[in-house]
């Protein structure tokens, strides 16, 4: 039987990495978010290759919208045995904490936090229903120190998802469920690229392998701690960082 992903956040970056990655290993993949053009777009090229995509315009910080997806979700295919959330903001990138917009602050909370947060609620019954499944949530290695780029907003935004996704596997461990978190440093996406500009590789010499980060070298770590291959590990927050935590 075709297992099914959902990669929120799919349509650009680590998510849509992670979205080839899954189509090419078999799975049946929904690609959610706000841009209806490039979530088509990414579905129809990997249609094209041979796999099986389908995208959903929908802006996961609304809870009545995230509701009504998963209920779409679950009258149009199978139960979801892989939840990934690659949902992420920056937020106000270089700047102080005294001069940090309340505004942006909850749009990070909420794009960050609690969208992963509603989604794994939204998925956690049919996975037990199941008594299997795997989420694997794309926090930062801004969730395991201080951010350089993001701030005291951004690192609080992934500390909250890293302790979310420990607390969470602990919870639904006995159900067969496997809960765990990606922590990359710099990575090329069109993200970063919008920050840093030039600079981007540049920035890359500071991991001690000396480059940047390729979103497909994420999307690998995210593949690995949902299949079988790695049936013994929950609750783990995995620095995908080029040797900088050493």
């Amino acid at each position: 039987m075709t297992k099914l992903a959902v990669i929120t956040g799919g349509n650009s970056g680590i998510g849509e990495a992670c979205a080839w990655r899954f189509a090419r290993e078999g799975y049946e993949v929904i690609v959610c978010g706000r841009r209806r053009e490039q979530n088509i777009a990414l579905c129809e090229r990997i249609l094209d290759a041979g796999g099986r995509a389908y995208g959903y315009e929908v802006d996961l910080r609304d809870p009545q919208a995230l509701g009504d997806f998963f209920r779409r979700v679950a009258a149009d295919h199978s139960s979801v045995n892989c939840l990934v959330n690659s949902i992420g903001i920056e937020g106000s990138p270089f700047t102080l904490t005294e001069d940090y917009s309340d505004a942006v602050f909850e749009d990070v909370m909420a794009t960050n936090v609690r969208a992963p947060w509603l989604c794994m609620k939204a998925v956690l019954p049919q996975m037990r229903a199941l008594g299997a499944g795997s989420i694997v949530n794309v926090a930062s290695l801004a969730g395991l120190r201080a951010s350089v780029t993001g701030g005291s907003v951004y690192s609080a935004s992934k500390h909250a998802l890293v302790g979310m996704s420990r607390a969470a596997a602990r919870e639904y461990a006995p159900y067969g469920i496997r809960i765990n978190a990606v922590c990359p440093a710099f990575v090329r996406t069109p993200l970063s690229q919008d920050i840093l500009g030039g600079r981007l590789d540049d920035v890359g010499s500071s991991h001690p392998l000396n480059r940047i980060c390729e979103a497909e070298e994420v999307a690998s770590a995210v593949y690995w701690l949902s299949s079988q291959e790695a049936s013994f590990i929950t609750g783990i927050a995995m620095p995908v960082d080029g040797g900088t935590q050493a």
